[in-house]
Formats: structure tokens, C-alpha cells, sequence
């Protein structure tokens, strides 16, 4: 017979897991509206534009190969989708960034076996409204894809142990899979993953003794207990393997030879070998440790850079996981495997990522942010503790101190998100802006060039001046082929004149400039004097092509069929 308590106390826990799926719930459609509002007003940057470039020529073409410099393929396949239906359009092309980064709160639930009530809301709350997470969100780019599939990877496989339900980590190994698809530093995930595993079994073996136990037994019971869950789970780990095998193969196959597979199988081991021992190649010639890409920088300056993004922007997260980690360590009466695990995963990401990267980008906080958001919850609940303790015992001070601790905390996170990514996500004093981020807001301007560029015959767009002069327009839609360094300098405008499948040309001298009838021109501001002269009835505008310091100048006919102003 079940007495009245025990069904007390179940009905509590079922009304206390229904409100923290709530909570749940509303984190996550709060970030789906903080990513999604006014996606597209933010001019592309650099890097955005480089991409976006190449998936147009991809959508062109049909013809696609994986390119290491441009990272992986996931948003070359989503986004190729995505603008067959939709059209392309900065928004549209962030779409898919946004989702993943919307649904991330989602995560949190998963790990609601190993975190308390008030650990997995705020965990949710950090993953949703974090500056760091919901800037780089709203940009085209693969740092927050990778961060939230790991994350969901990881807490997948942590439910499957604690559920013992196989299909987890099948789940697991298809997450971590599109983590591989989205950008190669997954490799550093899965490094750090395992040497964060490491530590923690140097933990239970260094505190042997204090239990009364050898090290060498201890060490013995975990083979065992390794041994017994293989054999236990191997057909979830089996299909985890085979998940992720299959993600991995189907994006990094080239295109259309993927396709053109099913129709003849003789073509089935070129095409598996250009998805996993060519991508590879791919991969190690272009990062690896005699790549191409020059890694020149100072090591603490990067370091330095990153602490400093850190503490303005993402100062409640790194503080709060500090302490939550600190406090599960050192003075909780058993350290938890998961906070622990997340902050080494943390702490490893703070200390790589300057060694890895090839230029000073604000988006490689992301790869810390996203674990040191686990114990940044516990560091939450601790403060809730204190509270709930206060005000049981009557300490009216300390009961509010504990709210106006949290309360400011939110207060803080969310101006800052605001300013960073509504007020001012173009301001070089935005300390998430990297330089190849234009500084103007330039949207109706291109509006209008792509406007004349689509009603005009010929040359649409011309590029005046050394910095962006290029012999052979054309060598651009050849990504294999090498591209000069001054098409690179054109960017983000490379993109915008693509969607309006512009005809571009350009000259270094002033004699090539003499008759030309181009309806838009294009040039650096020092040579507005010698541009302007020639160009009667031409309207102009100057802006900032990067952050500081790059500023242009863009001319347009006036009377141009497709002149809007």
C-alpha cells in the first residue's frame, strides 16, 4: 500500500520538474526571439561575406568540394537549402546559426539528472541570454554551431548513462558528428574531452587513499567498469559510431558527386575517399601543424585578448563559473563529475584557443563560454542557497543582498547584450566587433546598387585604385584557383554584388579610369579628388569598410535605370 507522503512527495517532484521544464521552455523561446529579431541589420562581415560568396557560386554550380579555409561544410549545405527556398539575404543566410543557437537552452534539460532544479533553469538562462552566445548567433559563422552540437553531444551521452537508454547515444554520436561538419576545432573538443576525463579519474585516484583505498585498486575497479559497459552498451555505441560516421560522410562528400553515387556505384570509393581520407588531407595541409596558414601571433597577447573579452562581456558567466566551479571542488562533500568536466573543458578552451587561431577573433570565447556555463548555474544556485537560508532564519539582509546580487547580475548581462548586438553591432568600441566588421551601416546604399547593377548592360560595378584593382575579374568563381589578395580587400561588397549578379571591373591608374561608363564606382576615400572630376551626376556616399580605418567612397548614376537614392 503507498502511504499519503510517498504520493506527497511524488506529486512534488513531478509539479517541481514540470516548472523547470517550463523554465525551460521559456529560456529557449526567449533566445529564438533575441537571435531572430532584426537578423539582417547588421552589414556582413568579412568573413561572413567570404562564405556567403562561395555558397552562391555552390548554388550556381551544383559543384561543391570541402575547403579547409572556409571550414566546414554544414552551412554550405544548410544555406544552399535555405537560399533555394528563401532567396539569399544576410538574415537568411544566418537563419541556421540562429536556430542552433536558439535552440540551445534545450540542452539544459539533458543534464537534469546531474544539476538541481535551480542549477538546470539557470544553466538554461546563461545558454539563452549570454552577450557572447547571442552575438555570435546572429552571425554566420561556425564558432556557436560547434559549441552548442558538442554540448548536445555531450549531454546526450550523459543522459544515456544515467537513463540507460541506448538511443542517447546514438543521438551523441550524430551530435558530435555535426560538430565535426561545422568546423574542424572539433577535433579540439574531442581532445579536451578526453583529457577533462582524464583529470577526473586523477581526482578519484588522488583521494583513493582519504577513502581508504589504493590507487592501484581504483584504478583496477574503473577498467572493469569500463570493460562491463562496453560490453553492456555496445550496440548504442556501435550506432553511436555508425551516426556518426554517416553525418560526417554525407556533408563532407563533394558535390554533385554524392549524388551522381546512387546512380552508379562504381563511383562510391572516390566519393567516400574524397569525404574522409580526402577531407582530411584537405584539412592537415590547410591547419595542421606545417599548414598554410601562419600562426605568427604572440601567444599572451591572443590570451590577454581573450581574458579581456571575457570580463566585458561575458563578466556574470566567467565570475559565477569560477565560483561554481571552486565551491563543487573544493567544498562540497562530493564533487560532481559533470561541473568538474565542464569546468576543465572551460578552462582548456581559454588556454588553446590562443595558440590555435590565426587572427584575433572575439568569437573563440565562445568555445569556453558554452561549458563554463554548467558550473556559472551551480554558481547561481549557490547564491539562491544563501537566500533561502537567509530568509528561513529570519537574516533580512542577507535574504535581499542574495536578490540584489542576482538581480544586478541580470541587469548586466542584459544591457550588455543589448548594446552588443541591437545598439551597436558595428561599433569598433563594441569589444565583440573584430576589424573585418564594416563600421557603416551601408544597407539602403547597397539596396540601391544592386538595384541599378540588376536593370544595367555591362559593367555594373567599377573598382578604382590600386587596393582593389584585380587583372581577371573572373578568377574569383574559381575557388580552387588562387584569388588575390585585393579581391579579399573588397569584402563584404563581394557578396552583395554576387546576390545582384553584378559585372564587375576595376583599374590602378587614372588613364584607365578616363571613359568609363560603369553605373556604380567603388573607391578608396584618398581617391575621391581624382574620381570625382569625372564622374558627373553621380551621387556618393562614404563608409567604413572595416571597423576603422578602410573607408570608401561609392558613386552611383543618377540617372541609372534602377536608381532609388
Amino acid at each position: 500500500m503507498v502511504s499519503a507522503s510517498t504520493v506527497s512527495a511524488s506529486d512534488a517532484g513531478t509539479s517541481r520538474r514540470r516548472r523547470v521544464a517550463i523554465a525551460v521552455v521559456a529560456a529557449t523561446l526567449v533566445a529564438l526571439v533575441l537571435r531572430f529579431v532584426a537578423l539582417g541589420d547588421r552589414v556582413f562581415h568579412w568573413d561572413e561575406a567570404r562564405v556567403g560568396y562561395w555558397i552562391l557560386r555552390y548554388q550556381a554550380t551544383g559543384e561543391w568540394h570541402y575547403r579547409a579555409i572556409v571550414h566546414g561544410p554544414f552551412l554550405f549545405h544548410v544555406n544552399e537549402l535555405l537560399f533555394g527556398v528563401f532567396g539569399a539575404s544576410d538574415a537568411i543566410a544566418r537563419y541556421a546559426v540562429a536556430l542552433v543557437g536558439g535552440l540551445l537552452p534545450l540542452a539544459a534539460w539533458l543534464f537534469r539528472t546531474r544539476l538541481d532544479d535551480v542549477e538546470v533553469a539557470a544553466l538554461a538562462v546563461f545558454l539563452a541570454l549570454n552577450p557572447v552566445l547571442v552575438y555570435y548567433s546572429r552571425f554566420m559563422r561556425n564558432d556557436v554551431l560547434v559549441g552548442a552540437f558538442a554540448l548536445f553531444a555531450v549531454g546526450f551521452a550523459v543522459h544515456a548513462i544515467d537513463t540507460g537508454r541506448g538511443g542517447y547515444l546514438v543521438a551523441a554520436g550524430a551530435a558530435l558528428g555535426l560538430a565535426f561538419t561545422a568546423k574542424e576545432n572539433a577535433l579540439v573538443y574531442a581532445g579536451i574531452f578526453v583529457g577533462a576525463g582524464a583529470l577526473l579519474l586523477d581526482g578519484r585516484l588522488f583521494t583513493a587513499r582519504a577513502r581508504g583505498e589504493s590507487w592501484a585498486s581504483v584504478a583496477g575497479d574503473r577498467v572493469q567498469w569500463a570493460g562491463r559497459e562496453v560490453g553492456a552498451w555496445w550496440r548504442a555505441i556501435a550506432g553511436g559510431v555508425l551516426a556518426f560516421a554517416l553525418v560526417v560522410v554525407v556533408f563532407y562528400a563533394p558535390r554533385p558527386e554524392l549524388y551522381r553515387m546512387f546512380g552508379d556505384p562504381s563511383l562510391a570509393p572516390a566519393v567516400l575517399g574524397d569525404a574522409t581520407l580526402g577531407a582530411w588531407s584537405e584539412f592537415w595541409g590547410t591547419w595542421g601543424l606545417d599548414s598554410s596558414v601562419s600562426r605568427k601571433q604572440s601567444y599572451i597577447e591572443y590570451l590577454m585578448a581573450a581574458l579581456k573579452t571575457l570580463g566585458a562581456v561575458s563578466l556574470v558567466v566567467t565570475v559565477a563559473g569560477a565560483v561554481g566551479f571552486l565551491a563543487d571542488r573544493y567544498l562540497a562533500d562530493d564533487p560532481r563529475d559533470l561541473v568538474q568536466f565542464a569546468g576543465y573543458w572551460a578552462l582548456a578552451s581559454v588556454v588553446l584557443y590562443p595558440i590555435i587561431t590565426d587572427i584575433p577573433g572575439h568569437w573563440s570565447v565562445v568555445h569556453a563560454v558554452v561549458p563554463l556555463t554548467i558550473p556559472a548555474a551551480v554558481g547561481v544556485r549557490l547564491v539562491v542557497d544563501r537566500g533561502r537560508s537567509s530568509f528561513a532564519s529570519g537574516d533580512r539582509v542577507g535574504a535581499t543582498l542574495a536578490v540584489v546580487v542576482l538581480l544586478a547580475a541580470g541587469a548586466q548581462a542584459a544591457v550588455v547584450t543589448a548594446e552588443t548586438s541591437y545598439t551597436m553591432p558595428q561599433d569598433e568600441d563594441n569589444a565583440l566587433v573584430q576589424h573585418g566588421q564594416p563600421g557603416s551601416q551601408m544597407g539602403e546604399t547597397l539596396a540601391t546598387v544592386r538595384s541599378v547593377a540588376r536593370a544595367n548592360e555591362g559593367t555594373d560595378v567599377f573598382f578604382y585604385g590600386s587596393h582593389f584593382n584585380i587583372r581577371n575579374e573572373s578568377v574569383a568563381a574559381y575557388p580552387h584557383q588562387g584569388i588575390p589578395q585585393h579581391w579579399f580587400w573588397r569584402l563584404p561588397l563581394n557578396w552583395y554584388l554576387e546576390r545582384a549578379s553584378a559585372e564587375t571591373d576595376s583599374a590602378a591608374t587614372r588613364r584607365e579610369l578616363a571613359g568609363v561608363d560603369a553605373p556604380v564606382v567603388i573607391t578608396r576615400a584618398k581617391h575621391y579628388r581624382t574620381v570625382e572630376p569625372t564622374l558627373d551626376g553621380y551621387e556618393s556616399w562614404t563608409y567604413e569598410l572595416t571597423s576603422s580605418n578602410t573607408v570608401i567612397v561609392v558613386f552611383v548614376d543618377r540617372s541609372a535605370q534602377g536608381y532609388t537614392g
